[in-house]
């Protein structure tokens, strides 16, 4: 008989049917599914069967067969019965949910197939049922009838027979044996499952004993797939039919796991299109880095081909054991050239062709030792250390013909650019030139490249984020935003403190997947702590002297290089770290930076220096509160203004005070309640505040030190808005105003202790100084400039170019340079100069030309400034070269800059109208002062007005009972290069408690008079500023509303009794009418007599309250009858005071009561 089994024919009134399997065991077998019906071949009640010829039972078996059976859930066959759509291919059995569905269930090879055996009883009339036994597992299916659970079996158990296995077995997996990637992968909303790639093709298994069964849940072919990242460590499969979400267990292994996937599919693909092009170029058929043959995979930002081997670790993947983190993702990006296909654009793939493997060798491998070179046999750990070696740190890169100087690689970098030429791009782009770097007209090298249509050079630029300085400030994209998080990742040990912040302790610390752990070491499991970016606040290089950890045990002398994270963790914890090397601190502190940074600035904070940065909020008078990255380098402070997509600097050079600010000005959107500060910088003022209260007191430290520090060089030095260091605008303005024409200014010296204890002042805050008539002699404030700039470390005409600027006074001296040549020089000599040099001697140049003015007064001819400041400006490199003739050379050349000022550093129209402007401010002044008619000379006066503050720059125009406010400003207004804003004189009192801004029409002489009668507490805190219009004039303007009647119940404070505080405290219904202030017991009493009243033209009107009343009270408006003293018997206290709960009630009630008394309106 050609068939190896017989049909068994079944008796009247039997349903019973079996096969006797000569291939195997006895039928009769124990059998393994505990669920088993009692229908099998050991059932004494099954009937006798007859042996019946094959043709006559059923027609020739295919080795195929489908259709719907049901099958017994679970692996004990215990879970139910389930229609299943099955399908036998003669190799495998597989079902499916439905005909429809094409996502197995499971997947059973013939191989481990054993036998078929029914189970089919009389009684059967729905569920004809078969066993199919595996080397693991047993499988129950029944059919709906007779018939077709017979065809199933005999297909099966004909292909069982005829099976045979290869010499030596099966090997494990079929043909899934030796994968490319297996592991286990969880399947969201499912378990985790045995994954393994080979080639086209990807399944997944129960387990990895299923896997060397090859007996898959689930088979895809690749070439109907695409992967992509949709998170952080998560990756969906995508076919035509269904998605799969895989969450490998770590970044590092999705990173892998994605790219395994894209090289299945450009497999099942078999797409060379791309390939096949870069291989235009000879040197792309070999990897760039082990020379392997037949490489797909490229480095599209470096431009070079790899192998996967290479690719893999260019990709920042931990691979073999004792790597533990590779080089981050954003150095070198690597994509499938056979897959990918959106990426790959022609330029792109014409760029990979222009650089190529060998172009981008002979510079990344230019100082390579041949015996430091790899091959496709190198260890995985070897073959890191080159790639790191050779692209991380650079170590073998060509640095022939490029400068060290960053501004010269950035320069070259913007030459490059127009010029297209790719290779030289690229070199100075590896080496460091600044990618956002841009020219006088705002553009980068890639927006110049893309105008000049250089296109390769414009993609390779485009491809290393020289796009992105146009980016969005905002986070938007989550999935974006986590993938861009982790790609920053740095491990090392640290030393650590713990709460208590007095020992350090070495851990080894860890950055990745958006989060900082440290361990006890670096071979612990466990981590000690955690910190998530989304509660980190503010990271700060740490000074040493900070007083907040003078109990860290050797600070100074161990671990000079700390520093400090702060968090919104659990007390808002603070974590204190040391490096050991300054280089070192700074790479945490960018790393840390960019986990909680706004994701468009990340690429940027890798580019800055920073010592403290962090997530601030900040305003301006007029806006509103925004959140912002704001970052202090040193003595700059930047911030990120969302509007302008830019960032904003402040230079605290530059800037005239910090102090916190009212409570009532605080951004109510931070974590903790708190004041904010207030930045007083030329022409505005800013307001900032931290989420934590501690962060916004580290700023005002961290920005109060910047800004009063000074130093022996010029850039050290506070500066004046035109750049000019404020030790010498302020003695310069000080000896013009009052020493202009004193006979031996700058000869003749003062004591010489108090010009050093004024220089000592000016180097330790230059901006609080006050120069004051009266009190500093004008022979000891110019001493004091000249010793400074003696003192200097570098003189202000440099050094370096002592040389130049003698032997060129030594050809003028003596004939032998051509006048206008001799201009070129100057000018030339003078361009060299860095900013604050040029802008120091431009201003003394002007006073030099000034006093020259006056030497029929003063004696000071040019010459004999030349003679007083030739040394001074260009101090010798040795005293043994100061003779007669070095000192004639400079007296050379101070005298020609002094005669060619205007040429020689091309005076703009502005700046000349600027100068006329001042000359004519002080004219006018002048002949108000020398009128006869108008004034009397013992009434003019000379008065001092500060900008902002009281702290900053200060001016003592000369006033008499005529000069008007509008007159004052409009002069003060040039003094202090304050021509951009309108601004107000304010009357500033207690300390800024009290505050009146001044009318244009009304006349400062008259309010500094009446300071004279007060006593010392209120008089020596007095004082006038110009503060720009908006901070609280326009408030007031914009509050003035004419058809609100002021009638309200306010409380009162007017008097002081002996032994208490304030006796005369109530609450009273005001009214304010017809010019007329009147105060009734409460509401009721209004319309009779009222208690007390002003007329409104006898009131001098103070916004605040004095500070000795404070208690709870937030808005106060003051007021001094004209006449009253304060501090007197009769007021003890300043003035008569209205409590308000409110700032709107307080504003409206000042803008009301100020309107009254001026009725052509608050603003000109």
């Amino acid at each position: 008989m050609d068939s190896m089994f017989e049909y068994l024919h079944v008796g009247h009134g039997s349903s019973s049917l079996s096969f006797l399997d000569y291939s195997s065991e006895d039928s009769s077998d124990e059998r393994s599914i505990d669920s088993m019906d009692n229908g099998s071949l050991n059932n004494p009640a099954m009937s006798p069967v007859e042996i019946v010829p094959i043709g006559q039972v059923t027609p020739q078996r295919k080795n195929e067969k489908s259709g719907y059976l049901f099958k017994q859930g679970g692996v004990k066959a215990n879970k139910g019965w389930r229609k299943r759509w099955v399908v036998f291919t003669g190799n495998s059995l597989r079902y499916y949910d439905s005909r429809k569905s094409q996502v197995s269930k499971r997947i059973v090879p013939l191989s481990c197939m054993e036998k078929v055996e029914t189970l089919v009883k009389d009684s059967d009339k729905d569920k004809f049922k078969f066993n199919l036994h595996t080397t693991n597992r047993v499988f129950q299916f029944a059919a709906d009838s007779l018939q077709e659970c017979t065809l199933w079996c005999s297909t099966l158990m004909e292909c069982i027979l005829k099976y045979k296995a290869p010499p030596g077995g099966e090997p494990e997996g079929l043909d899934m044996n030796e994968p490319d990637k297996q592991g286990y992968i969880k399947f969201e909303r499912r378990n985790n499952y045995f994954v393994a790639v080979k080639q086209g093709k990807m399944c997944y298994y129960h387990s990895e004993q299923d896997f060397k069964q090859g007996s898959p849940i689930n088979e895809i072919d690749m070439k109907l797939a695409n992967v992509k990242e949709i998170g952080k460590g998560k990756l969906q499969l995508s076919t035509h039919y269904s998605h799969f979400l895989l969450i490998p267990e770590s970044y590092s292994e999705c990173v892998l796991w994605k790219m395994a996937f894209e090289e299945s599919i450009a497999d099942a693909l078999g797409d060379n299109t791309i390939l096949d092009q870069v291989m235009g170029n000879p040197s792309n058929r070999v990897c760039a880095d082990c020379s392997a043959e037949d490489p797909h995979w490229a480095s599209i930002n470096i431009g070079i081909v790899l192998c996967k081997k290479c690719a893999d670790l260019h990709s920042g993947m931990i691979l073999p054991a004792g790597i533990h983190r590779n080089f981050e993702h954003s150095i070198s990006r690597v994509k499938s050239l056979r897959m990918d296909t959106k990426i790959w654009t022609p330029s792109l793939i014409e760029m990979m062709k222009a650089i190529g493997n060998g172009n981008a060798n002979d510079f990344w491998q230019h100082e390579l030792p041949p015996d430091k070179r790899i091959n496709t046999d190198t260890s995985a750990a070897q073959r890191m250390a080159l790639i790191e070696n050779k692209y991380k740190a650079k170590l073998y890169c060509d640095r022939s013909g490029i400068s060290d100087n960053q501004k010269v690689l950035n320069e070259k970098l913007l030459e490059f650019s127009v010029r297209g030429d790719l290779l030289q791009t690229m070199k100075v782009t590896f080496l460091g030139a600044n990618m956002y770097y841009t020219n006088s007209e705002g553009e980068n090298a890639y927006r110049i490249a893309k105008r000049m249509g250089q296109r390769l050079t414009m993609e390779f630029l485009f491809q290393n984020g020289g796009e992105r300085s146009s980016s969005s400030f905002n986070d938007s994209d989550e999935g974006q935003v986590s993938r861009l998080r982790a790609e920053v990742c740095l491990d090392g040990y640290l030393q650590k403190t713990g709460s208590n912040k007095k020992d350090f302790r070495k851990r080894w610390c860890v950055i990745e997947h958006g989060c900082l752990r440290y361990f006890l070491s670096q071979t612990s499991s466990g981590a000690k702590d955690s910190v998530d970016n989304d509660i980190m606040m503010c990271v700060q290089a740490v000074s040493t002297y900070d007083k907040s950890l003078s109990n860290v045990r050797n600070l100074n002398k161990r671990y000079p290089e700390a520093f400090e994270l702060s968090t919104c963790k659990k007390d808002n914890r603070e974590y204190l770290f040391a490096a050991s090397t300054p280089q070192e601190r700074k790479s945490w502190m960018v790393a840390l930076a960019k986990l909680f940074c706004p994701v468009s600035l990340m690429a940027d904070i890798g580019q800055c220096e920073f010592n403290l940065a962090g997530n601030f909020y900040i305003k301006d008078v007029l806006s509103s509160w925004e959140k912002t990255w704001l970052m202090i380098n040193n003595r700059i402070l930047e911030y990120f203004d969302k509007n302008k997509q830019e960032f904003c600097k402040v230079d605290l050079r530059k800037a005239l005070n910090i102090k916190y600010s009212e409570s009532t000005l605080a951004c109510t959107t931070c974590l903790e309640v708190g004041k904010c500060l207030a930045l007083d910088v030329y022409g505005k003022s800013l307001y900032i505040q931290a989420d934590l209260a501690r962060d916004t007191e580290r700023l005002l430290n961290v920005c109060s030190k910047a800004m009063k520090t000074g130093g022996d060089t010029l850039e050290d030095q506070n500066l004046s808005p035109s750049n000019v260091p404020v030790i010498v605008e302020k003695c310069v303005c000080f000896i013009e105003d009052y020493g202009i024409q004193e006979e031996g200014i700058y000869r003749l010296s003062g004591v010489k202790s108090k010009v050093q204890a004024l220089l000592d002042r000016f180097m330790a805050d230059a901006h609080s100084v006050v120069l004051q008539q009266g009190v500093n002699q004008v022979h000891e404030v110019a001493a004091c400039l000249k010793l400074f700039l003696r003192s200097l470390k570098d003189p202000l005409l440099m050094s370096t170019k002592h040389q130049l600027w003698i032997d060129n006074a030594d050809d003028i001296l003596y004939g032998r340079m051509d006048p206008q040549v001799k201009l070129e020089w100057y000018q030339f000599l003078i361009r060299e100069l860095p900013p604050v040099n040029y802008s120091t001697l431009k201003r003394l140049i002007h006073h030099f030309n000034r006093l020259a003015r006056y030497s029929a007064q003063n004696k000071m001819t040019e010459k004999n400034i030349a003679i007083a400041f030739g040394p001074t400006l260009m101090q010798t490199e040795s005293e043994s070269e100061v003779n007669s003739i070095h000192v004639q050379l400079q007296m050379v050349v101070i005298g020609d800059i002094m005669k060619h000022h205007q040429k020689l550093f091309k005076l703009g129209e502005d700046e000349k109208l600027m100068q006329e402007k001042v000359d004519e401010g002080k004219k006018i002044l002048d002949g108000i002062i020398t009128t006869k008619e108008n004034v009397d000379v013992n009434d003019s006066l000379k008065i001092s007005v500060f900008f902002l503050s009281r702290s900053g720059n200060c001016y003592n125009p000369e006033v008499n009972i005529h000069t008007t406010v509008k007159q004052v400003i409009d002069q003060l207004k040039y003094r202090f290069n304050a021509t951009h804003e309108e601004y107000s004189l304010h009357e500033v009192l207690c300390d800024g408690a009290l505050e009146r801004p001044l009318h244009d029409t009304d006349h400062p002489h008259a309010v500094v008079k009446a300071w004279w009668d007060w006593p010392d507490c209120y008089r020596k805190q007095a004082c006038l500023c110009l503060k720009p219009t908006p901070d609280l004039m326009l408030k007031l303007s914009n509050m003035y509303d004419p058809s609100r009647a002021l009638f309200s119940e306010i409380r009162l404070i007017e008097k002081k009794q002996t032994g208490l505080l304030i006796s005369k405290s109530n609450k009273y219904a005001f009214q304010f009418q017809q010019s007329r202030l009147s105060y009734f017991k409460d509401a009721k009493s209004a319309g009779g007599s009222p208690i007390g009243s002003w007329n409104i033209e006898d009131l001098v009107i103070y916004y605040g309250m004095d500070p000795i009343i404070r208690k709870g009270d937030k808005y106060g408006v003051t007021f001094l009858k004209v006449g009253e003293t304060p501090g007197s018997k009769e007021t003890p206290i300043f003035g008569h005071t209205l409590c308000f709960s409110s700032e709107n009630d307080s504003l409206s009630w000042m803008a009301g009561l100020l309107a009254a008394q001026h009725p052509e309106g608050l603003l000109p």
